[in-house]
């Protein structure tokens, strides 16, 4: 029943999975590294997939029956019963089925955590009459990109990570070329970054603006700068935010952002 995920599956580029590929996105980035964990059906319905240390996703077709799913949730529970999680990623509906079989098959207890909401930008409103510039990140920048990742982990998930650790992300960020940062007067204010690139989409994350400069406009500004730089190379921008902050969705939605579906998060722990 279920196969390995081999390097460019057809199976992510399958009208299956096309119908759901924007809240599903990030299987793009986890099914193109070699270190995951990578599983399929035979039939192509059903996508399983993990970069180590992380949470897995798991997508599921939405032409199946509900007896149908449910009974490749318990057999795929028991597929990889041997193999420890941090948690389950998928729709609600099925994160809470597969987290129920697999903590009841390992002795642990599933806890909900996050609740995602998937937007996509079909075209960018940009505000009026936010003051700065968009830059792109570099190497003179490092600290300041750092500092933004410690307080944006604290904020969200209430981890403040290692300084070598934080500095060495940010880093490897401005690298990438995709980091930008909203300029007023000389100092950056905000900060986005287009984190991966698809055939279709372009995904946006590593939205963070410190407090003293929120109400002003700088996120939107320069979410919707990205944006429309995404657009002009032929991709269209998606991001993923925490369903239970308004303030961030209000953001989104005002420069053109959609809804386009929600993910649950949900831990194990003993």
């Amino acid at each position: 029943m279920f196969v390995k995920l081999a390097d460019r599956d057809p199976i992510l580029n399958g009208k299956m999975f096309l119908n759901d590929e924007i809240r599903y996105n990030l299987l793009h980035l986890i099914c193109g590294s070699p270190e995951a964990l990578r599983i399929k059906t035979k039939s192509e319905d059903l996508i399983f997939a993990q970069t180590p240390g992380f949470n897995p996703w798991l997508w599921l077709s939405h032409e199946l029956t509900e007896e149908r799913k449910d009974e490749m949730l318990r057999k795929l529970a028991e597929h990889v019963r041997s193999q420890a999680f941090p948690g389950i990623s998928s729709d609600p509906g099925t994160a809470e089925s597969f987290a129920r079989y697999y903590a009841e098959g390992c002795g642990l207890k599933a806890q909900p955590y996050m609740l995602l909401e998937a937007y996509i930008c079909p075209g960018v409103r940009p505000p009026a009459d936010v003051n700065g510039y968009i830059e792109r990140a570099n190497a003179r920048h490092t600290e300041r990109v750092a500092a933004n990742m410690s307080a944006f982990s604290k904020e969200v998930f209430g981890v403040t990570p290692m300084p070598d650790e934080v500095y060495k992300a940010a880093t490897a960020a401005i690298g990438t070329g995709g980091l930008y940062l909203w300029n007023v007067g000389g100092a950056p204010v905000s900060m986005a970054r287009i984190a991966h690139r698809t055939a279709r989409h372009a995904r946006i994350n590593d939205v963070y603006t410190p407090p003293g400069e929120r109400k002003k406009g700088y996120a939107s500004a320069i979410v919707a700068a990205v944006s429309g730089s995404c657009i002009r190379d032929g991709l269209t921008p998606m991001l993923y935010a925490d369903a239970k902050n308004p303030d961030s969705n209000k953001v989104y939605q005002s420069i053109g952002f959609v809804a386009a579906g929600r993910i649950a998060d949900i831990k194990f722990r003993q």
